[in-house]
């Protein structure tokens, strides 16, 4: 019993290391992001903006100016729902969804966590211009 036990545990502290290590990937899109405090507004990378072309999101299906649009990873673009009302995409982002918000010359995306509701685990901004 006791050998048991202590096989079970093992077997546990292993699988909880080795996926604890590991980069949290949102699915489908191809990089990582990495975790930061929740709620906390952290550009990455100082004060660049990231290019257009890293967010994954082909450039038609992006918000206009003054709107949002919230993207579900790993869904096709021809799947992802309309740009709507900022106010409406932030207060009703599923689990794991981002919000796309068109803010003059760049892109903020919020990126909500997929197991807290209303919590953003990471903000991103990415240049309007290639």
């Amino acid at each position: 019993m006791i050998k048991s036990t202590v096989s079970v545990f093992s077997v546990l502290l292993l699988t909880g290391t080795i996926t604890g290590c590991s980069t949290s990937r949102y699915p489908g899109s191809g990089y990582p992001f990495p975790r930061t405090e929740r709620g906390e507004e952290q550009r990455k990378g100082g004060d660049r903006d990231y290019p257009l072309s890293s967010l994954g999101v082909p450039k038609g299906h992006l918000p206009p100016p003054g709107e949002c649009k919230v993207w579900f990873p790993g869904k096709p673009p021809g799947q992802q729902p309309p740009p709507q009302s900022c106010a409406s995409a932030l207060r009703s982002a599923p689990l794991g969804a981002w919000v796309i918000t068109h803010e003059g010359g760049r892109y903020k995306v919020n990126i909500f966590s997929r197991t807290r509701q209303n919590v953003v685990d990471e903000v991103r901004y990415y240049s309007a211009q290639e």
